[in-house]
């Protein structure tokens, strides 16, 4: 891949995106997803709501009849542990204490100005997440790529495998929000904000603490890699312990409120569970352990189901993209290298079930959304264009329809 990295955009400063275009392409696959889930909805019901209430024509009441047509079809697998948390609170009996509490909050107080309905407020929390993402990542993008490779960044983040995700009441949205934000702070050398902002993403889903590695480096690169002038620097560097600290207040709270914490010296898988998820995720997913990628990979095709076979196809596609991508994206911004490829190594590393060894990898994954600057600018040439926009449109549609008929998959 030719690095074109005299096209980049000179000045410090991110430059402002075309808001409009980005809104009206988000709001053409918001539609378009919309109706392709109601169609499968319609297709195969799951919920009480879905059965009793017919799509056409509408129903009394007019309430009941929205929600079945807009917001139910995605009402789906971890969707119900999220509306638990907003009803009822963490408990750690039913596995809720694995989610973390920044969505599930935003979403229940969405959903107190609609007057009550967490259903809708999580379901809105996504998705401006999801526009602000996309404006968002292409102001940081803009720092390092050319302005036609930065257009194409908010279309091919929305073609990534699993990233019709981000229009469901799931968690990525808002995650890769704070991310980016906390890049784009810490580009511009606001450390307090990216401090902030990687607490929030902390708070939102345990693989914000990784944001620590990039950022190390961020500060390092702003402190001109020297040692002198970065420990002159010790101030600034002091709101990167925000990360951390959120975790670590997350943690107590689990310990001191659920009981949910429970330390083994000789098994350091309770370490990893008691710091990152929680004991009580095993109540949700009852075999499931963090193994090295190629023990996980082995445990995927044995036995070899339809559903590993997604997931392992969608995951060797950000695999490819990091391996062919890998050395460009280092010679662009090596700390979104650093990020993507622990962000990848994690998600393999993640095995469940045998029959869903891999569940949820593509949207774990998904998270290494540096990946997508590299699909930027493969796209500079019209046949890798075509190629990215049909794989992913694909993707896209064929991951929606079975996360709503709950068949083949599990996200």
């Amino acid at each position: 891949m030719t690095n074109r990295l005299s096209e980049r955009i000179p000045s410090g400063q991110p430059a402002v995106p075309d808001w409009r275009r980005i809104v009206i392409f988000w709001l053409v696959l918001r539609v378009s997803l919309s109706l392709w889930a109601l169609l499968c909805s319609f297709s195969v019901p799951f919920s009480a709501l879905e059965k009793q209430t017919a799509v056409w024509p509408p129903s009394q009441p007019i309430g009941t009849w929205l929600q079945r047509i807009f917001l139910t079809p995605w009402n789906r697998w971890d969707v119900e542990h999220f509306l638990k948390i907003t009803t009822h609170g963490y408990q750690a009996a039913d596995g809720t204490s694995q989610f973390h509490p920044l969505y599930p909050f935003l979403g229940k107080a969405v959903g107190w100005l609609f007057g009550g309905n967490e259903l809708l407020g999580l379901f809105v929390v996504s998705n401006l997440c999801a526009i602000a993402l996309l404006v968002s990542l292409e102001r940081l993008a803009s720092l390092d790529l050319s302005p036609a490779s930065t257009r194409r960044v908010s279309s091919y983040m929305m073609m990534l495998p699993a990233a019709f995700i981000l229009f469901v009441p799931y968690t990525e949205s808002l995650f890769l929000l704070c991310s980016v934000l906390c890049w784009l702070s810490a580009r511009q050398g606001r450390w307090l904000r990216a401090g902030l902002a990687g607490a929030l993403a902390v708070l939102t889903r345990q693989q914000g603490i990784f944001l620590l590695l990039p950022l190390a480096w961020e500060f390092w690169h702003w402190a001109e890699r020297d040692w002198k002038t970065a420990f002159r620097r010790w101030k600034p560097a002091l709101n990167l312990l925000l990360i951390p600290a959120a975790l670590i207040g997350w943690v107590v709270y689990r310990a001191m409120a659920l009981s949910d914490i429970a330390f083994e010296f000789e098994r350091p898988q309770t370490w990893i569970y008691g710091l990152l998820i929680s004991r009580s995720a095993f109540n949700v997913v009852q075999e499931q352990s963090f193994v090295f990628p190629w023990n996980a990979i082995a445990t995927a095709f044995r036995p070899f189901s339809a559903t590993n076979a997604i997931d392992l196809a969608a995951g060797s596609c950000y695999l490819l993209v990091l391996g062919f991508g890998g050395r460009w994206l280092w010679r662009l911004r090596p700390s979104y290298l650093l990020y993507s490829a622990v962000i990848v190594f994690i998600s393999f590393c993640y095995s469940t079930t045998p029959p869903w060894a891999y569940m949820g990898l593509p949207r774990h994954c998904l998270l290494a959304f540096p990946l997508v600057f590299v699909l930027a600018e493969w796209g500079r040439k019209k046949s890798a264009h075509l190629l990215i926009s049909a794989l992913g449109f694909s993707w896209l549609l064929f991951l929606t329809m079975v996360y709503v008929l709950k068949a083949l998959w599990v996200p």
